[in-house]
């Protein structure tokens, strides 16, 4: 498959349709008089030729066309130079929605890929041999399964756990938008896909928890694997120390699980919890926060932190919404009038879960601190994500200077926070601006470009994947999402390629070796499964 070279189209579009439910927005990056069409060549709408204000981000001209909800229907836009089509359909993002989810699939560890699933995309079980501890390699331990984090074959605790969160919250609360059959090998179980894609990561993390309950931090090599299949990564795999953060993660993930699996696996779902009460009890007594640093020698992805407080507070909800015991109460509040960011749900930043557990896991009963007080603060952290979009010309939460590496997750976070916010006041303009994040996704943006491999008309060919750049097939391994733009912290090579003076929306390349802003990663899958569940909700 070849590059896609054509120059960006002037009307910017989610390329994989739009919702009859939902109002249709698109870019315009053209100060000519714009038109829309039917099928038939009636005219729906028309907008005056107009010169909009320069995007900080983009360094673009951007009008934003509101053109409401419309009938099913294929349209066109013009400007009477150019022309694009799109499609208005019920419930366009449920294949997208899926295909994110089984994006993770193809990142299952430990195991091969069968055919009969996976298609060309199969390969034979990889990292199956005893990981030794990488302060006593006396210790060996099986440690097989879980998800590859990213474009190399790592696994790591906190990542692994963001992961889950983001899709069990996505079926908790959107249980329509992301229950389709994937055709995985679990398919026709009786349990929704899913979960038992979640059972697969979780399973490897109960594996990574020690005997006096801390977790180890991830399991890698000391190096990066070259860009080889997964089956021919021989090297010896290490668990690495234990840390804070990892066990707070660990802890509140497996609470939350407890409760989702319950339902239909009541020993699987006891076995978390007491897995998470032993993690609590560990950093009950190690209250002293140590950042985890790679040991010399190590330089694989770190995933440091500079305090487990928002993991300590994401842990004490959950295992409140768990148990229902009153310390749970205590830690959680005394960790909430510490500060948290309530509308963070990544790696790094883990508050909004502890957010998202006590206004709609627990809701009135966390009582008038979790939820009252709690409830006033996520709000008004809510605004400010609003804000940012209003002063983007494509309505991105980002601001110009904060497209870092994977800038798809602290846009893709806001679109939850926006999500939340909008079901707990009714407010439409939070849900069509968490929606306008959606779009840009899927190809709203100033690369014009479907972030999800295999979906849009101009969509990521070349990812930082080891598998998809080792497997000989010319598509990339389909349902995965790129990480985009990266102008805060971009390799000398990209600087090169791209140019210094290249606005910060643009800093992008598709590439194999740009891991700096176009490799993927399962928590970059994650919040887009729990976004599109909910737009794509019947």
């Amino acid at each position: 498959m070849e590059k896609d070279r054509r120059q960006a189209s002037a009307f910017r579009i989610n390329q994989t349709g739009y919702d009859v439910r939902w109002p249709v927005r698109a870019a315009a990056v053209t100060e000519a008089a714009i038109r829309l069409a039917d099928s038939a060549g009636r005219i729906l709408r028309a907008w005056d030729a107009e010169t909009a204000p320069v995007d900080a981000a983009s360094g673009e001209r951007v009008r934003l066309l509101d053109m409401g909800v419309l009938p099913e229907g294929v349209y066109e836009l013009t400007d009477g130079h150019e022309r694009r089509r799109f499609t208005v359909s019920r419930r366009p993002w449920q294949g997208v929605t899926s295909a994110l989810v089984k994006g993770l699939s193809y990142q299952r560890c430990g195991c091969g890929l069968d055919r009969s699933w996976a298609g060309p995309y199969a390969h034979p079980a990889c990292h199956t041999a005893p990981a030794l501890d990488w302060l006593d390699h006396s210790v060996r331990r099986d440690a097989c399964g879980g998800w590859h984090d990213a474009g190399d074959y790592g696994r790591y605790v906190g990542p692994g756990a963001v992961t889950v969160g983001h899709l069990l919250y996505a079926w908790l609360l959107f249980p329509q938008g992301c229950s389709e059959a994937l055709g995985i090998p679990e398919t026709g179980s009786g349990v929704p896909d899913i979960l038992s894609e979640c059972r697969f990561e979780l399973e490897w993390i109960l594996k990574m928890q020690r005997e006096d309950g801390a977790f180890w931090h991830k399991l890698t090599k000391a190096r990066f694997a070259p860009f080889i299949a997964p089956e021919l990564d021989r090297e010896q795999e290490y668990l690495m120390p234990v840390s804070h953060c990892a066990t707070g993660a660990a802890c509140a993930c497996l609470a939350l699980a407890s409760r989702v699996y319950a339902a239909c696996d009541a020993a699987f779902a006891d076995r978390m919890r007491a897995a998470a009460l032993r993690a609590w009890d560990w950093l009950e007594q190690n209250p002293d926060f140590v950042p985890f640093v790679n040991p010399e020698g190590v330089q694989t992805g770190e995933y440091g932190d500079d305090s487990d407080r928002d993991e300590r507070f994401w842990a004490a909800c959950e295992l409140l919404a768990a148990t229902g015991e009153e310390r749970f109460r205590t830690a959680a509040e005394a960790l909430f009038a510490q500060g948290q960011c309530l509308t963070a749900f990544g790696w790094a930043d883990v508050g909004g879960f502890g957010a998202l557990c006590c206004l709609f896991a627990i809701g009135e009963k966390a009582g008038s601190v979790l939820y009252g007080g709690l409830r006033e603060a996520f709000l008004r952290q809510t605004e400010e994500i609003l804000a940012l979009t209003r002063v983007s010309g494509y309505g991105t939460a980002l601001a110009a200077d904060a497209y870092v590496w994977g800038s798809i997750l602290p846009i893709l976070s806001g679109a939850m926070a926006m999500i939340l916010a909008a079901r707990l006041t009714g407010r439409e303009e939070l849900r069509d601006a968490a929606l306008l994040q959606w779009h840009y996704a899927l190809g709203m943006n100033a690369v014009d470009t479907c972030f999800v491999t295999g979906f849009g008309e101009r969509t990521v060919l070349h990812p930082h994947h080891r598998p998809s750049a080792s497997d000989g097939v010319e598509a990339p391994v389909p349902g995965q999402i790129s990480g985009g733009p990266n102008k805060v912290m971009p390799w000398p090579a990209t600087v090169e390629k791209v140019g210094a003076d290249t606005p910060p929306a643009k800093f992008w390349l598709d590439e194999t070796e740009s891991a700096d802003t176009n490799e993927i990663a399962i928590y970059w899958n994650s919040p887009a499964v729990f976004v599109g569940a909910c737009f794509s909700e019947a």
